[in-house]
């Protein structure tokens, strides 16, 4: 778990999962939480685009440099479906991975599953899964 201090906390991790140029494209509706969530996945050394917007989350994955597209269970339904399309049809070798803070079970639409309260430690490590 992450303490009260999380811009002292380091990973170095490298990013075998993902192909050279990639970005993790991170989207949650939550500001505060995402940006934390920025600053950790950064700090392991991944390139990361975190937004609370559709459209940019959208414009990015168009771009087809995404190896990873992690989405908040916060998020409305319709808006994850329409992410969860789009990478599917642009990124084809990139991994979907759900986050949520509450216990559900693995979308059938995401490649993994992560519940947010279990700490950055489980996020990079199901990232660096692929």
């Amino acid at each position: 778990m992450l303490g009260p201090h999380p811009e002292k906390t380091s990973f170095r991790l490298c990013c075998a999962s993902l192909r050279e140029g990639d970005k993790i494209v991170s989207v949650r509706g939550d500001h505060d939480l995402l940006w934390l969530r920025n600053a950790v996945l950064q700090s392991a050394g991944f390139k990361v685009l975190s937004t609370e917007d559709e459209s940019t989350a959208l414009e990015q994955i168009s771009r087809m440099d995404c190896g990873v597209l992690l989405v908040c269970y916060s998020l409305p339904q319709p808006v994850r479906n329409r992410l969860a399309r789009a990478f599917r049809e642009k990124c084809t070798d990139g991994r979907m991975i759900a986050i949520a803070n509450m216990k559900i079970e693995k979308p059938e639409s995401a490649d993994a599953f992560v519940h947010g309260l279990e700490g950055p430690e489980t996020l990079i490590s199901t990232i660096l899964q692929g």
